[in-house]
């Protein structure tokens, strides 16, 4: 018995609401994974003379200002573990999420059917 299988052509869409959503995930990506890379230099003992290291310690340190000095930095053998900059991370990930929440609701009540 033959088969008869449909293909729809794929056809791309521009929707703005995808567009925004996009960029909100893409600068909070950013941002998380600039405050991780902070942690990881902490964590291992970087070099703050180091270029690199203070380039990441200067961006990182306006991103992570209003967090900073919420909880003490945690002295493991040698290993400093910044607990203010978990803290940050997940404070980032909770505004993002609540800009999407947003967004969505917005765009919810906009394309509403009637």
């Amino acid at each position: 018995m033959a088969e008869l299988i449909y293909e729809r052509p794929y056809v791309w869409y521009y929707y703005p609401v995808n567009f925004i959503s996009q960029i909100v995930y893409a600068v909070i990506g950013i941002i998380q994974f600039m405050l991780a890379l902070r942690l990881v230099l902490v964590l291992l003992g970087a070099n703050p003379s180091a270029e690199f290291v203070a380039w990441v310690y200067s961006v990182t340190g306006r991103l992570a200002a209003p967090f900073l000095g919420a909880f003490p930095a945690l002295n493991l053998g040698g290993f400093v573990i910044e607990l203010s900059i978990i803290f940050a991370m997940i404070g980032y990930a909770i505004i993002g999420w609540l800009i999407m929440r947003v967004i969505s609701l917005v765009t919810a009540s906009l394309y509403r059917p009637l």
